[in-house]
């Protein structure tokens, strides 16, 4: 038997990254989050944000595709925010994400990163969080990145 570890942190943001997921009704989404990816045998370690974008922290499994699953993550969760009455201002997710493999020994100081957002966003921007999350992980960071 195979045995593989793929832990993604992959942060996707709403459409023109708008502050649409409200702080008091977010952790429903969550929950709907974590049951796509539980359904599709992937490991949630940790989810968090804030108003705009949302972090993920998981273990995909061998036979899943990364696009695969944010695309279901995307399409679905977009599909059931749009009939939500807690969410009346969502009107979308951007088309792109940023996302990177952590090795384990990152495991646990990303968790605390994750969950640590909204504290973390009274300092710091959402564009220089990317900034930052792209210098990382050696993506380049666009100011039109995860903004359509």
């Amino acid at each position: 038997m195979s045995k593989v570890v793929a832990l993604y942190h992959v942060v996707f943001c709403t459409k023109h990254r708008k502050n649409t997921l409200p702080i008091g009704k977010v952790e429903l989404l969550y929950y709907y989050i974590w049951g796509i990816l539980k359904n599709h045998n992937c490991f949630l370690h940790r989810i968090g944000g804030i108003e705009n974008h949302i972090h993920l922290l998981f273990d995909l499994p061998p036979d899943t595709a990364l696009s695969d699953i944010m695309r279901m993550i995307k399409s679905d969760s977009s599909t059931w925010l749009k009939a939500n009455q807690e969410f009346p201002f969502f009107n979308g997710w951007a088309r792109e994400y940023y996302a990177s493999t952590i090795s384990i020994k990152e495991l646990e100081p990303v968790k605390r990163y994750i969950a640590e957002q909204k504290e973390h966003h009274k300092r710091l921007d959402f564009a220089e969080e990317l900034r930052r999350i792209g210098e990382e992980y050696g993506l380049t960071y666009f100011d039109k990145d995860l903004t359509d």
